[in-house]
């Protein structure tokens, strides 16, 4: 595979795992990714990573956690004069 078309699905590759690509780009993509093993293992990575992530990220977050947050972002707004 040259160079520039590894660099242009790399670049619409999270475009293309949000489902916020063009059909054109994500056909390209697709055979782009059927040719090249090395992207296709950077796609297989990234689609991991998403999935793990989306899986791992279900929980609310502690009461105390959130009252925090709370509070550190009213003394910055005070602090900024918001």
């Amino acid at each position: 595979m040259n160079r520039s078309s590894c660099d242009h699905a790399i670049a619409q590759l999270y475009f293309y795992l949000d489902g916020e690509i063009s059909w054109i780009n994500r056909r390209r993509v697709q055979r782009h990714l059927a040719k090249c093993r090395l992207c296709t293992g950077a796609f297989d990575f990234e689609n991991r990573l998403k999935s793990i992530v989306r899986e791992r990220c279900q929980e609310e977050p502690r009461p105390e956690l959130l009252e925090r947050l709370r509070m550190l972002l009213q003394d910055n707004g005070e602090a900024s004069g918001i």
